[in-house]
């Protein structure tokens, strides 16, 4: 009677052997399938991204919002500098500073501090003469390179030691006043004396 039972029972339950089989037939055919999955939905994703950065490249560039400060009055630097540096510099060198500037220049006093054991001016000059600045960016709209005029201008007053001049920008273009004596450090030309008039005979 036992016997029947034991036999009854194998009878209605599959051998283990039968089951590790089974089992570890049915995870090995598990285990591509997932990776496959995973790579289906991987590929899903990166055309996902590709067609957004698609998107993005072919809408235009915002406009960048107007810089509010080009320029402050008595800045200290020559009119012709403190032009360039308006135009073509300020557009990051601004406050706050934009696109990763990490200095502003609105004052002669500005371009004294110290840039890795040097005055800033040094560091313009070196920036300005190798083409490095303007920094090329992506901005709406586009950044400007300096033309040689602008160049020789920033080049000309960093070789001379970056004087200190007096300027009043809102005076018309060719009136501004040039550089003090007692603010550029250079003495004043004397002008040639007049001829004496002839002593009557």
């Amino acid at each position: 009677m036992m016997r029947l039972r034991v036999m009854a029972r194998s009878l209605r339950s599959p051998p283990i052997w039968f089951l590790i089989i089974t089992l570890g037939s049915g995870g090995c055919e598990r285990k591509p399938r997932a990776r496959e999955r995973e790579a289906a939905e991987e590929r899903v994703r990166a055309e996902k991204l590709a067609k957004e950065a698609a998107r993005r490249a072919a809408e235009p560039m915002p406009e960048e919002p107007p810089v509010e400060t080009l320029r402050v009055p008595d800045s200290g630097l020559p009119c012709d500098v403190d032009d360039v540096f308006a135009r073509k510099c300020r557009r990051c060198h601004t406050i706050p500073t934009r696109h990763g500037a990490p200095f502003v220049f609105f004052t002669w006093q500005d371009t004294r501090q110290d840039r890795l054991g040097q005055p800033l001016y040094a560091a313009i000059g070196r920036a300005v003469g190798s083409g490095f600045m303007p920094y090329k960016i992506e901005a709406n709209p586009p950044v400007q390179p300096l033309t040689e005029e602008e160049k020789k201008i920033v080049m000309d007053w960093v070789q001379a030691g970056g004087p200190k001049e007096s300027c009043d920008p809102s005076a018309p273009a060719g009136k501004k006043p040039s550089a003090t004596p007692e603010k550029s450090g250079r003495s004043p030309k004397r002008a040639p004396p007049a001829p004496s008039a002839a002593a009557p005979r």
